[in-house]
């Protein structure tokens, strides 16, 4: 875990160097990572998933049904593990298949009532976990934090693109 003092930059009158900057941005994003990321991975284990059969699970929140090739596309899982995924969360009763009219080839999936219950029920602990993270927070420094998180991430991307070329 990272100490409060790593982020103490803000209250010193004098400029942190380069480096120190670095361990601050990098203690920085992993403790807000782990703070964020703490409610999922309690949902995760209460309902007995792994973490790619709750990503699976999650992508229902956005879209009703979907197909396993829509599924590999957007976690950027190998087929064979989309199908073990499936077929597992299927099996608990989580997600049914569906077999299109027009082309039979095709299987929509879509949640089981037991399976949008869970997910539903997950989303809103996770919801109501980061709202009380952020109960002291003023919209000022929301406003603040996530301009200069938008700036970092876009200096990333141009780092990114850079590299590639």
């Amino acid at each position: 875990m990272t100490s409060t003092t790593s982020l103490q930059y803000s209250a010193n009158s004098e400029s942190p160097d380069e480096g120190e900057l670095s361990t601050a941005l990098g203690n920085c994003v992993s403790m807000l990572a782990e703070a964020a990321s703490f409610a999922e991975t309690l949902e995760i284990e209460r309902a007995n998933l792994d973490s790619n059969e709750y990503a699976v699970m999650a992508l229902f929140t956005q879209r009703s049904e979907w197909t396993a090739t829509q599924l590999v596309e957007e976690l950027s899982l190998d087929p064979s593990h989309i199908s073990r995924l499936v077929a597992n969360l299927v099996d608990r009763r989580l997600l049914r298949r569906r077999r299109s009219r027009t082309d039979r080839r095709v299987v929509h999936l879509a949640l089981t009532d037991h399976g949008s219950d869970m997910i539903a029920e997950a989303s809103n602990r996770i919801f109501t976990y980061q709202h009380r993270l952020l109960e002291e927070v003023g919209s000022k420094e929301l406003g603040s934090f996530f301009s200069t998180a938008h700036k970092v991430f876009q200096k990333y991307t141009e780092i990114k693109a850079a590299s590639h070329q």
